[in-house]
C-alpha cells in the first residue's frame, strides 16, 4: 500500500470522527437564524441573510431558497448545485451561523438579566438562570416555572431547582426546548431571598385552605392521611365539593398536584391512603351552586306567589288602558 493511500485512509477516519461530521448530530438551520454566506471564487455574492419564518432565505442570481431543517454543510451543497447554474465557476460556499435565532428562550421574573437568549444548544435550566445572571435578592428558586412553548404551548411546570441544586441533581432537571419560558418568581412577601440551604429545608407543617372550618397553616403530625388532616382542620364545610379535593405536594425536584373524589372515597373505599407530606398544601373546593337554589318549597311558593301577583297586575292595567 502506497503512502498515497494511507495518508487517505488516515484523511478519512479524521473526517469520520470529527465533531459535527454526523449530520444527524448537527445543528438545524430554523426560522430567525442569521447566515453568513461566502463564495471564494466571486466575493460580490457573499451575504449575510435572516432565515424567514417560512424557512427560506433569498440570494443573488438564485432567488428564494430552503434552509429551514438544514444542516450548514447541506445548505453549502444545495447552494452550490443551485449557482453553478448560473455561474459555472461557482463550486464552494461557506456557510456559518452567526447568530441563534431559532434555539430562543425567554427569563423571565427575578433574575438580573431577564430577555430573550438564543443558543446553538439549549444548556439546562440551572444553565440558563445564571445565563441571565443569576437571581435577583427577591428571586425564589424553590418554585421556578418552566412555561412551554411550540406543540406543548400553554403547559406549565413548576420545579424545585433550589432541591435540584443542593443535593447534585442537577442532571434530573426538566429539558429546556426552544420557545418555553422559565419564570422565576417573587419570594413570598418579597423578602430577601434565603440561600440554596434554607430553601431547599422543609417544614412540618401543612396547609390547608377552602371549604374547612378552620383554614391556614397546621402542624403536621407523623402517620396522618387526608382525611386525618381536614379533620384536624375542622372538618369541611356543607359547602364543600368533598369530589374535587386537590393536593399540591413537592416531590421532590418538581411540584406534584392530584385530584381526589373523597366522596367517593368514604362511600365505597378507596384502593389506598394518601398520607400527608411536609408543606402539603390541601385545597377543599365550593360546591357550584345552581342558578336557581331554592331549599325548600316554602320558597317556591313564595316566589310562584309573586309572580302569579305580577302577572295579575299587568293584566288588570292592559284592561283599565284597553276600557279607556
Amino acid at each position: 500500500m502506497d503512502i498515497k493511500n494511507i495518508l487517505g485512509m488516515i484523511l478519512l477516519a479524521i473526517v469520520l470522527v470529527a465533531p459535527g461530521a454526523n449530520s444527524q448530530s448537527a445543528y438545524k438551520i430554523g426560522p430567525e437564524d442569521v447566515l453568513e454566506i461566502t463564495f471564494w471564487q466571486d466575493n460580490s455574492l457573499n451575504a449575510n441573510v435572516k432565515v424567514r419564518q417560512d424557512g427560506k432565505i433569498s440570494l443573488d442570481i438564485i432567488g428564494e431558497i430552503e434552509a429551514a431543517g438544514l444542516t450548514t454543510s447541506e445548505l453549502e451543497k444545495k447552494i452550490v448545485r443551485q449557482m453553478s447554474r448560473f455561474n459555472s465557476a461557482i463550486s464552494n460556499a461557506v456557510v456559518r451561523v452567526i447568530s441563534y435565532g431559532f434555539q430562543k428562550v425567554y427569563i423571565t421574573g427575578q433574575v438580573l438579566s431577564p430577555g430573550k437568549y438564543s443558543f446553538e444548544k439549549i444548556p439546562n435550566l440551572w444553565a440558563l438562570i445564571n445565563e441571565a445572571g443569576g437571581i435577583s435578592e427577591e428571586g425564589d428558586l424553590s418554585r421556578v416555572m418552566i412555561i412551554r412553548g411550540g406543540d406543548a404551548a400553554g403547559k406549565v411546570e413548576v420545579v424545585n431547582v433550589a432541591a435540584a441544586v443542593s443535593s447534585g441533581r442537577i442532571n434530573e432537571l426538566p429539558e429546556i426546548r426552544a420557545d418555553d419560558t422559565i419564570e422565576i418568581p417573587r419570594t413570598p412577601g418579597g423578602l430577601p431571598a434565603r440561600g440554596l440551604e434554607s430553601q431547599t429545608a422543609t417544614k412540618n407543617i401543612y396547609y390547608i385552605t377552602g371549604e374547612v372550618q378552620t383554614p391556614g397553616v397546621l402542624t403536621l403530625e407523623s402517620d396522618i392521611d387526608l382525611m386525618d388532616a381536614i379533620a384536624l382542620a375542622g372538618g369541611a364545610t356543607e359547602h364543600a365539593d368533598l369530589r374535587k379535593v386537590k393536593v399540591v405536594s413537592k416531590d421532590g425536584i418538581r411540584t406534584q398536584m392530584m385530584q381526589v373524589d373523597l366522596k367517593k372515597c368514604t362511600e365505597a373505599g378507596c384502593a389506598g391512603r394518601y398520607f400527608i407530606r411536609p408543606e402539603d398544601n390541601i385545597i377543599l373546593p365550593r360546591q357550584s351552586e345552581p342558578f336557581f337554589d331554592f331549599r325548600s318549597l316554602s320558597d317556591w311558593v313564595t316566589v310562584i306567589g309573586a309572580i302569579s301577583s305580577i302577572l295579575i297586575i299587568d293584566r288588570l292595567l292592559n284592561d283599565r288602558n284597553n276600557s279607556l
